[in-house]
């Protein structure tokens, strides 16, 4: 399915039903809205372990603008800005309210986007393995070091200077095979739809803070305004986005409100490493 937002057209999935007949009686359960990672993927990544909250909440999963089967729209509007916006315009047509915005790795990013341009419109945030800030990737090369070593430190720091084809497709024959501790991890690039051209855009150099590309945002400033719960998850083998950074996402939201799980042998995705631990998390700050 896809609505129109902002002018382009947003590809969209539901899973459960907003009213549950329980008991003879009719409960509205909270909405999830499932934010994906990459940029240049799609939602489908996510399907196979977040499908199961259907049972507590209606379960939402979007394709940001310019990913996946929804619309690019004009290429200066694939921003950290414009895709949280898009979080709280997708909510308004389809009327979304309060809802429990869950966002992984560059999912995350979107998510804070739109925590502190809308802090009251959230019921709460799930960031998964995400970060408050860009990095110039000395964090992320350390970790990529101990996982794999010399070989594969370089591919990635090839990849994170200079996202050509070859250096992709070195970066995902070296690189991707440590971002989890267990052989199930899922590979977007197969199972969807791969948009090189949003992640190459997302990525390029020369970008002002004001343009909100990966070279150089920071949500960190911003978290002041946050007023819902937010629960952090954050695995210790995470080359993409070090558990420092779950760490120091905790650090700066308001005392209260972030609380942060981390997990040991655990890469890139708390659900992929430890499914188990991680539904018994979230089922509980669900409820």
């Amino acid at each position: 399915m896809r609505v129109v937002v902002n002018g382009v057209r947003i590809y969209f999935e539901v899973v459960g039903e907003k009213l549950a007949l329980v008991d003879g009686a009719i409960v509205e359960k909270p909405t999830l809205l499932v934010l994906h990672g990459g940029p240049g993927f799609d939602h489908h990544g996510m399907r196979g372990f977040y499908d199961r909250f259907a049972d507590i909440a209606q379960v939402i999963y979007l394709d940001h603008r310019g990913n996946g089967r929804s619309d690019r729209g004009p290429l200066e509007s694939l921003n950290l800005f414009q895709w949280g916006q898009d979080v709280r315009d997708f909510c308004d047509a389809l009327d979304i309210e309060k809802p429990i915005v869950l966002g992984h790795s560059f999912g995350g990013f979107v998510a804070e986007s739109y925590m502190t341009q809308f802090p009251d419109h959230p019921r709460a945030i799930v960031l998964s393995c995400t970060q408050g800030r860009s990095d110039p990737g000395e964090a992320s090369y350390a970790v990529y070091r101990r996982l794999g070593g010399p070989e594969v430190e370089a591919a990635a720091k090839a990849f994170f200077t200079d996202q050509s084809f070859d250096n992709m497709l070195e970066f995902q024959r070296l690189c991707r095979p440590h971002y989890n501790q267990t052989d199930s991890a899922p590979w977007p690039i197969r199972n969807g739809i791969f948009t090189p051209e949003t992640l190459v855009y997302f990525w390029r150099d020369g970008v002002t803070p004001d343009e909100g590309g990966w070279r150089d945002f920071n949500f960190l400033p911003q978290f002041d305004k946050v007023i819902c719960p937010v629960l952090v998850l954050g695995g210790e083998d995470d080359p993409a986005c070090p558990i420092e950074f779950q760490e120091e996402i905790v650090t700066t939201l308001p005392p209260g409100i972030g609380q942060l799980h981390r997990f040991a042998n655990c890469g890139h995705g708390t659900h992929v490493d430890h499914p188990d631990a991680t539904e018994a998390i979230l089922r509980r700050f669900f409820s």
